[in-house]
């Protein structure tokens, strides 16, 4: 697939993976306190569910005619669940602000489980639609 083709199709995927990636490697100093205990890992979630249900759509609008259901679903599930852990690994070796958190990666994994069992859900009334 030609590059530019690629970001054309897949520009949301591609800008919510970047926020991400910067999210996660930022400095954390400069931020204020939160009274909510475990508001990180409520962040983990909310992330890696808004990436699953965002290549999720992205993959059934551009792919659906050309591979199969089950292929979609499969790369919604585990390419932000290895983007995570690659993440949390390059957070551990790689980063002087922030460490590697095997419980992020649990939450992480859990936001995209749930996005996904949502957006079959979506997706499941809208072919009943059509």
């Amino acid at each position: 697939m030609n590059l530019l083709l690629f970001i054309k199709k897949y520009w949301i995927t591609i800008l919510l993976s970047s926020a991400i990636i910067v999210l996660c490697f930022m400095s954390t100093e400069p931020m204020p306190e939160v009274s909510m205990n475990n508001f990180d890992k409520l962040v983990h979630f909310l992330m890696f569910l808004a990436l699953s249900g965002t290549i999720f759509f992205e993959n059934t609008n551009y792919l659906r005619k050309r591979i199969s259901y089950q292929r979609i679903v499969w790369g919604s599930f585990f390419l932000p669940i290895v983007f995570s852990g690659l993440i949390e690994i390059m957070q551990e070796y790689l980063s002087p602000y922030r460490t590697g958190d095997w419980m992020d990666f649990l939450y992480d994994a859990i936001g995209v489980f749930v996005g996904l069992a949502i957006c079959l859900k979506i997706n499941s009334k809208l072919l009943v639609r059509e």
